[in-house]
């Protein structure tokens, strides 16, 4: 009978031993950088250069945070040739400008976000571009737009801090495929023009401000892309027609 107990509790103790190193092995582990059960979050997406696809469809992108009094008659121009480009808005403008943010919801323009106050993405944090992001957003839905879910970065910059921040509110970042440099003086309207024409693709994004060089260059852009059998459509339209890429 005595033995039997004994037995049992011999077992008994075994048991409880390879129970305690089994939980210390476990504990190591975790506390040592051990196997672990997590998924990796996933990186947010890449800037989009361009849109790859068979269609011969471009978009015109045009960053406004200062020119104002050449957004009319851009609008003008566009409607006169039923073309529909997209507005990326600093959110302060768009806070000082209902009325053109209200034209160019009226004449089927889309508007984005260009962030608020025009800062420079590298050197905001998370946090920081974040606030940009979504205060830019709320002036131009105050303004009178939709609210944007496409993001074009000042002075085209941008870093992971940034990706993240704008992927965490659902935006996708947009880039572009041409530069017309539009903004220096030295770009007249025939070197605006041929810089688009001699470089147009099936699904590039060209980038213009509000300058009276681009008000010059854009009829004949217009045409000379027309001609060449492309047809111009918003940036949420072209991202629909094709696969978006980071490769300009």
């Amino acid at each position: 009978m005595w033995s039997g107990v004994w037995s049992w509790r011999r077992a008994a103790r075994r048991a409880a031993t390879w129970y305690g190193l089994a939980v210390a092995v476990l504990v190591g582990m975790v506390l040592v950088g051990g196997p672990r059960f997590e998924s990796a979050a996933a990186a947010p997406p890449a800037a989009v250069y361009r849109v790859i696809t068979r269609e011969p469809a471009m978009a015109l992108s045009i960053n406004v945070v200062w020119g104002t009094e050449f957004v009319p008659q851009l609008l003008s121009i566009l409607t006169a040739a039923h073309v529909h480009a997209t507005f990326f808005l600093g959110g302060a403008w768009a806070a000082a400008n209902p009325a053109l943010v209200k034209q160019m919801v009226r004449d089927q323009m889309a508007v984005e976000n260009h962030g608020y106050a025009h800062r420079h993405a590298n050197q905001l944090s998370f946090d920081e571009n974040l606030n940009e992001i979504t205060r830019a957003a709320r002036a131009i839905q105050l303004a009178g737009a939709p609210r944007p879910t496409l993001y074009a970065p000042p002075y085209g910059e941008f870093n992971g801090t940034l990706l993240a921040a704008a992927d965490a509110l659902h935006n996708r970042v947009i880039m572009w495929t041409i530069d017309t440099i539009d903004w220096r003086p030295s770009s007249d309207a025939g070197l605006i023009t041929a810089r688009v024409l001699s470089k147009a693709q099936a699904g590039a994004i060209v980038l213009m401000h509000p300058t009276s060089r681009t008000l010059a260059a854009l009829p004949g852009i217009v045409a000379g892309l027309d001609a060449a059998g492309y047809h111009l459509v918003t940036v949420p339209q072209l991202l629909g027609r094709g696969t978006p890429t980071g490769d300009g």
